[in-house]
């Protein structure tokens, strides 16, 4: 009997490694009964059940594309993700897939909850999903270790894990029903990573299309000195503040020797001249040249200045101001029965309305031109040319093999200093508009007071949220009016008016329920590219502790065996995808836990009664980084040590808490030592 319980690696629960050799020996002896039990009856079940294999449909190179059932039908996408994931937990020898084979034997949901939605049809796919998502958690918690989570007996789940084991079956209803809805019931993994590494690779640049980049009817028509800060204006306005000592930066870029790429850039330059987006100069002090990325649409494009060299030599521009991200919706706060409006404005062409100031423009300048060239390729005679030039000053004459430089009127999206002005020049329209700075949301500054308005800002994207919506409709009546008085020009196509749900910084944003998560079709894209990196397991170019390690390795081009740490991870990902959302309307008990362990002295819990508002503040600092809580300050405390970060002082002693746990350490050991304890 010692011989198959060392075989079976049957060691005893963490904590009870010091337990008596009778106590141990019947404590291994029924996790072997038990263990023995299962594999009887899921053989039992296995014999007595009629087999049911998936079949493949294989596109013309062979290649697998989408799962079908037995009698050749499509399965929808939520079956066929659960078909997938429970074909790859049974053959993959990754260590969570060994994790999952080791808990299924004894924590495995059997059932799906009652009470929750769950399609009949696609019962064993919630199933799977869910499992997978509670053995990757388990996983985390662990460590990630490399050879899975080690067996050990089940006493069936608390009453607490109970809940959290709901929780997890619902967010994978709902992950389910939008990969239903974000794949068109299609799961097509099969070749998914590659699609998305060239969706990727076609946003960094394409050949320039002349007629095809999007340009505003007139440029550089925002002045935005009357916006941004005094203090950073004095800075920006000044090329010695920017550029130093530095004169001049005029590497000129060799020209095309494509015939047609010369062209298209000569092309867009007399569209550019002709909006005002462009001016020429006979001499300059910065010189770039200039690429073409597409636009969402993959049918326009976006015209980029290659300012990177002149950024390295640039003094470095500060952090834009309140410049919203995702995490930055965790700071909204839904009170049940409370109704959300959200809204969205955005400019269009925003760089090419930000008017540089005169005295930098000679730094914007870009691959030179002729003037015979811009008169065959953009129409132009010599006196049009003429009356585009800044430093002719009457005393030199111009001819068709007259070489000039195009200067940018407008901030260069490429130049490291023009985010931070157009961060400060929406923030600007913002105050004018009646907006309280301290509500826009920002992950560097303390939470908003109030609720009633908010405001996340990401350059030219604003995103308003209103409790009221008669407030809401004022506040954007004044921003739109604010857009049009300092020269913005609205994209009203992307226009959203106290709306319940919106799509912004690739978030889908919900008001009934309050809810935020990643936007589904990008979603979708992710989970297709992982699968298909699971199951080929193939080399592939530089991606995602491991993952960066590999991300960070060169060359960045050459391809290299992806190795299982980091196919672990990925893995890891993609099980915990259901918990991605965020509640908004997130509930708080009125009491405050504090818990803490160390080696030394052991592990203790108290409890403070507190009031609701106290508790909601509290708990809203649970996902910002650099927050830490103090309570008040007694004499009989010891001096309180500075720390990074923003301080919030609580209205509580330590006399108000209330001892729950105090476990003194046993023995020595770290802290894990100490928990299991």
């Amino acid at each position: 009997m010692d011989k198959m319980m060392r075989a079976c690696d049957i060691r005893p629960p963490p904590g009870l490694a010091h337990s008596s050799p009778a106590r141990v020996a019947r404590n291994k002896w029924r996790v072997l009964k038990l263990r023995v039990r299962k594999a009887v009856s899921r053989a039992l079940a296995r014999s007595s059940a009629p087999e049911v294999i998936p079949r493949v449909s294989r596109d013309s190179a062979g290649g697998l594309t989408t799962l079908r059932d037995s009698d050749g039908e499509t399965q929808p996408a939520a079956a066929a993700y659960g078909t997938f994931l429970s074909q790859l937990l049974k053959t993959s020898s990754l260590a969570l897939a060994r994790s999952f084979r080791t808990l299924s034997e004894t924590g495995e949901r059997k059932a799906w909850p009652p009470g929750l939605a769950c399609n009949p049809e696609n019962e064993d796919a919630h199933l799977v999903t869910a499992n997978l998502c509670l053995t990757a958690l388990n996983h985390l918690e662990q460590g990630m270790p490399k050879s899975g989570l080690s067996s050990g007996a089940s006493l069936g789940p608390s009453e607490s894990q109970k809940s959290d084991q709901t929780h997890v079956c619902g967010r994978v209803h709902l992950l389910l029903s939008r990969l239903q809805e974000g794949l068109a019931g299609a799961f097509c993994w099969h070749g998914a990573f590659s699609k998305l590494e060239a969706r990727e690779r076609s946003a960094v640049a394409v050949p320039l299309l002349g007629d095809s980049v999007d340009l505003p009817v007139r440029a550089a028509t925002c002045d935005p000195e009357n916006l941004v800060p005094a203090e950073l204006w004095s800075k920006v306005s000044a090329p010695g503040a920017i550029f130093g000592s530095q004169l001049t930066c005029t590497q000129t870029p060799a020209a095309s020797s494509n015939s047609q790429d010369r062209r298209e850039y000569l092309v867009l330059t007399g569209r550019e001249l002709r909006c005002g987006k462009l001016r020429l100069r006979s001499e300059v002090r910065g010189v770039a040249k200039v690429f073409a990325v597409p636009k969402s649409d993959r049918t326009r494009q976006r015209k980029i200045w290659d300012g990177s060299h002149l950024s390295e030599i640039a003094s470095k521009p500060p952090k834009p101001e309140r410049l919203a991200n995702p995490s930055s919706f965790l700071d909204i706060f839904v009170r049940p029965g409370e109704q959300l409006y959200m809204s969205k404005r955005d400019a269009s062409t925003y760089f090419d309305l930000l008017a540089a100031p005169p005295d930098l423009q000679a730094w914007f300048g870009q691959e030179p031109v002729t003037v015979q060239e811009l008169s065959a390729a953009a129409g132009m005679d010599i006196e049009e040319v003429y009356s585009f030039v800044d430093d002719l000053n009457g005393q030199k004459a111009l001819g068709p093999d007259s070489v000039l430089f195009p200067v940018n009127t407008a901030w260069p999206m490429g130049f490291s200093w023009s985010s931070c002005v157009a961060q400060e020049s929406t923030l600007g329209m913002l105050r004018c508009a009646g907006v309280n700075e301290q509500n826009v949301l920002s992950l560097d500054h303390r939470l908003p007071e109030s609720q009633q308005e908010l405001c996340a800002v990401a350059t030219d994207d604003v995103i308003l949220f209103h409790r009221c919506k008669r407030q809401g409709i004022s506040t954007l009546r004044r921003l739109d009016a604010s857009f049009a008085l300092h020269g913005i020009q609205r994209n009203e196509k992307k226009d959203v008016t106290l709306a319940s749900s919106l799509t912004g910084l690739g978030c889908d944003i919900s008001a009934s329920p309050p809810m935020v998560q990643p936007a589904s079709g990008k979603q979708a894209r992710l989970v297709l590219a992982t699968c298909d990196l699971l199951v080929s397991e193939r080399g592939m170019f530089s991606i995602f502790s491991q993952v960066y390690d590999f991300v960070r390795e060169q060359p960045e081009s050459e391809k290299q065996r992806v190795p299982a740490s980091v196919l672990d991870e990925l893995f890891v990902s993609l099980a915990l995808a259901p918990l991605l959302p965020a509640s908004l309307d997130r509930e708080f008990l009125p009491e405050v836990l504090a818990c803490d362990a160390a080696p030394e002295f052991g592990f203790g819990v108290t409890l403070a009664q507190c009031g609701k508002h106290l508790a909601e503040k509290v708990g809203r600092l649970s996902e910002r980084r650099g927050d830490y809580v103090r309570l008040e300050h007694s004499a009989e405390d010891p001096p309180e040590v500075e720390r990074m970060g923003t301080l919030h002082r609580l209205p509580l002693k330590k006399t108000d808490f209330k001892q729950l746990i105090s476990c003194k350490a046993r023995w020595a050991g770290g802290i894990t030592t100490v928990l299991s304890s």
